[in-house]
């Protein structure tokens, strides 16, 4: 009896402990090559390659001061303007590591040392194991996190998050998508945080840096494996990636779960938000 009661106790501690961690956290259950062990803390931190980058790509634009367009066809327009060309870029990264990676997987040559390690650096980067060697099924399960996420996606998600650019977050800490953290000092306290609660909303550096960590974020964490699996299913019948056809993967995105996806759906249709994503060349491996 004792040991059923220390059980059941113990199993509550961890899902209190699950749903203080919401979907921000960078965990994700599975086989070994679908899993990792990323703390809070380190959650939705830009990776050395990505610190490296932004160094060497600097941005010279400003974020406009979306509250001041009074205009909201132009508001919405600049808003558009200003994140798309991120999102491209991220995307483009995405698609140029993807083709290295389908290379190597329609390839029977042994990987080198230096496929090896540039493989090793893109499964820790991605919250998976490095392993010693790889197979086929380990770059598969790689180059199932290791894809793009449709600009009318991230273009309805920042709008609804931070209510087109006009929110605190996004003008005092460059976060457009509520990303969390959980150091003290991190970010940005919301007014509206319970008493026992430690996170804070993520200060960034530029809006570039927002938008790329809530890509990785989509491409790494738990919480949207579901958005994942459907967007390798299209990859697989050769169809186009669109946010219409993932949005259902972002329940856990917000506690008002489905309510919550409706509303992204309603805010891609309302504003043909469609006319903003990339037709990609479907290359898969064989």
């Amino acid at each position: 009896m004792n040991k059923k009661i220390l059980w059941i106790i113990s199993f509550a501690l961890l899902f209190i402990l699950w749903i203080k961690a919401g979907p921000f956290q960078s965990t994700e259950e599975g086989s070994k090559n679908d899993s990792a062990s990323t703390s809070n803390e380190e959650s939705g931190e830009a990776t050395a390659d990505e610190k490296s980058y932004f160094k060497s790509h600097p941005i010279s634009k400003e974020t406009p001061d979306f509250a001041a367009i009074t205009d909201v066809k132009e508001r919405k327009q600049a808003f558009f303007e200003f994140l798309t060309p991120f999102v491209n870029e991220k995307n483009t990264l995405i698609l140029k590591d993807r083709e290295r990676l389908t290379s190597l997987l329609n390839s029977n040559k042994k990987l080198s040392t230096k496929n090896k390690k540039w493989i090793s650096t893109l499964r820790e980067d991605h919250k998976m194991s490095k392993l010693d060697n790889y197979s086929k099924d380990d770059l598969k399960a790689l180059l199932k996190r290791l894809d793009i996420i449709p600009v009318s996606l991230v273009l309805a998600q920042a709008a609804n998050e931070s209510a087109w650019g006009t929110s605190r977050f996004a003008t005092k800490g460059n976060n457009f998508f509520g990303q969390w953290c959980f150091r003290k000092g991190c970010g940005l306290v919301p007014e509206s945080r319970d008493e026992d609660a430690d996170h804070e909303v993520r200060k960034f550096n530029d809006a570039r840096e927002s938008v790329f960590a809530y890509i990785d974020n989509l491409n790494t964490n738990a919480a949207y494996k579901a958005l994942r699996s459907s967007r390798e299913e299209l990859r697989q019948d050769k169809e186009i990636i669109t946010g219409l056809a993932l949005v259902h993967g972002l329940e856990l995105y917000s506690q008002r779960g489905l309510a919550y996806v409706e509303e992204i759906e309603g805010l891609i249709n309302y504003n043909k938000l469609w006319r903003f994503n990339r037709v990609q060349p479907n290359q898969e491996p064989q």
